[in-house]
């Protein structure tokens, strides 16, 4: 499946959440002759472990970093594979009837790489969490976070067909400033690239002239400067808008960036608290 194939199916095709399940198997483990739901097609995500999916006769090695997709009624045989034992998610989701016989790829069976990615996991879990409660505001949660997870499905494997350092930098920098106010790890962030910490840190120095967690934290004390020459928050409400859970520490890392303290510089921008 081509990637981009994938982004125009998932942003023109309008979906809507059916179910999820968890499910796991022991290794040496295998079941033939099995098929897939009825009238809808789902996302088979590894958690842990590794096994083969053969849908009508096609084999798919699924571990966590490879997703695949799997259309209505096929015939399903599965294999545990190794010595773990095999974890993995289902995630059933329809399309709307009127536009089920155009789509491309709806009833069709791909695999979707995504590379390791804990923001996916942690989405699953979330999903798997929230379809458990009855609740209507769960319900509504459930479908937020479903479309979330289709797009970072579809960004992590538009980041593994970047082959540019450049690109993906870009990409990694794009990320941070839509997410800064998040509680965002740089291990985590150069996993969803596929590298430890410290070979995306030296790619991130290479382009941007600094460490990913110094670009990170003055990117963060700007946007707060910002909020603390136009909004009435306090400094510890701006904190957490921006990042930082703990007052006292983002007081301390902006008066180490600036010069002088947030209410020291709130003051010198003629901005007093409401």
């Amino acid at each position: 499946m081509n990637v981009n194939q994938l982004v125009d199916y998932y942003a023109q095709t309008p979906l809507f959440f059916q179910d999820i399940f968890m499910d796991g198997a022991l290794p040496g483990n295998q079941a033939t002759g099995g098929r897939t739901g009825e009238g809808c097609c789902g996302l088979i995500i590894p958690l842990a472990g590794s096994a083969c999916f053969a849908l009508n006769g096609t084999a798919y090695v699924l571990e966590p970093g490879m997703i695949v997709h799997a259309g209505s009624d096929m015939q399903l045989d599965k294999a545990v594979l190794g010595s773990k034992t095999w974890r993995y998610a289902v995630i059933h989701y329809q399309i709307f009837e009127q536009h089920s016989t155009g789509s491309s790829c709806y009833d069709r069976h791909f695999n979707i790489p995504t590379g390791p990615s804990p923001r996916i996991t942690t989405m699953v879990q979330q999903l798997l969490a929230c379809s458990a409660r009855p609740d209507s505001l769960a319900l509504l949660r459930s479908k937020t976070l479903f479309t979330n997870l289709i797009e970072e499905t579809v960004l992590a494997a538009k980041r593994q067909h970047k082959d540019n350092h450049g690109e993906l930098i870009a990409d990694a920098v794009a990320f941070m400033h839509e997410n800064y106010a998040e509680q965002i790890s740089i291990a985590q962030l150069a996993a969803q690239y596929g590298f430890n910490g410290k070979r995306f840190a030296e790619i991130f120095q290479k382009h941007i002239a600094m460490a990913p967690v110094v670009y990170l934290s003055k990117f963060r004390i700007d946007r707060a400067k910002d909020l603390l020459k136009s909004c009435g928050c306090t400094v510890a409400e701006i904190a957490e808008c921006v990042g930082y859970k703990d007052a006292a520490y983002f007081s301390r890392l902006f008066k180490k960036q600036v010069g002088i303290s947030p209410t020291a510089f709130r003051e010198q921008s003629g901005k007093s608290l409401c």
